[in-house]
């Protein structure tokens, strides 16, 4: 059982402080047959596409397990063979790193049910969720019983948020600050928030007004994903920071070497 619902709050609390890092690796392995360019490298490939897309995930998770605190997994990645999950998870932990399953669950309560009844048997410690089916206290009550925190899409970093998110409004108000109330008033674990050009500085100090000191900004959208350097001043913002790094890192030519680099750019950043 879950306990008290300040669980995953704490396991965060202490790989931030053993790790000395507020950083998440968001662990997206492509294979080469699915895209050309951000793909696995050639010298991983195996005739067994479940131990390629293992052997570059174990690398990767050794590769940061000094630096990071956290690594995020995406389901959409793990599709041929959802098994290797539960393996990635023990390696995850071995490291000392806590385990964010980046499904972005949003359906019917039952089905809900159903997903986090496995994800708690693949032993994660969290997972995202989307809030756009209006079932969030019913879905956080549900993961908590079952050991696991939830982190809200609450203002993505994709373009295409900025309409739906932004521009939209809920009882008056722009659609990410009703979902950030969401987040305070269901107990939620944290909400995703972008760190890219449409996200103001302005946008993300409202959400943290509004979901209080205790819950954790899963920061996305450094990268090629259009955020680049990592906007240090907008990650000050928060309270309880878990920058997520993905492409510019896992495809890099010297993972090793990007790995420190950020490392030294954010150890400065509060919460460490």
């Amino acid at each position: 059982m879950y306990g008290e619902d300040n669980m995953f709050f704490e396991k965060y609390q202490n790989a931030v402080e053993q790790k000395g890092s507020v950083i998440n690796i968001n662990l997206d392995p492509a294979l080469p047959r699915h895209r050309e360019k951000f793909a696995i490298p050639n010298r991983y490939l195996a005739q067994d596409e479940s131990d390629t897309l293992l052997d570059f995930s174990f690398d990767i998770i050794e590769k940061v397990g000094d630096y990071f605190c956290s690594v995020k997994p995406n389901t959409q990645f793990f599709l041929n063979d959802t098994k290797l999950l539960r393996k990635i998870v023990d390696k995850i932990h071995d490291e000392g790193m806590i385990a964010i399953l980046d499904h972005k669950l949003g359906d019917i309560g039952s089905t809900n049910d159903i997903a986090l009844k496995w994800v708690s048997e693949m032993k994660f410690d969290a997972l995202t969720f989307s809030p756009f089916a209006g079932n969030i206290q019913t879905t956080v009550e549900d993961a908590h019983s079952k050991g696991l925190g939830v982190i809200i899409l609450t203002l993505m970093s994709n373009p295409e948020a900025e309409l739906f998110m932004v521009n939209t409004k809920i009882g008056g108000f722009p659609t990410y600050q009703y979902i950030a109330t969401e987040v305070k008033r269901t107990n939620a674990d944290g909400c995703v928030v972008g760190l890219t050009g449409f996200v103001q500085a302005e946008y993300i100090k409202s959400v943290q007004n509004l979901v209080g000191d205790n819950k954790i900004f899963l920061l996305q959208g450094i990268g090629p994903q259009g955020g680049g350097e990592v906007d240090l001043e907008k990650v000050k913002i928060v309270k309880n920071p878990l920058v997520s790094l993905g492409r510019e890192v896992i495809f890099s030519g010297n993972v090793t070497e990007s790995v420190k680099r950020y490392y030294e750019m954010l150890k400065g950043v509060k919460g460490v």
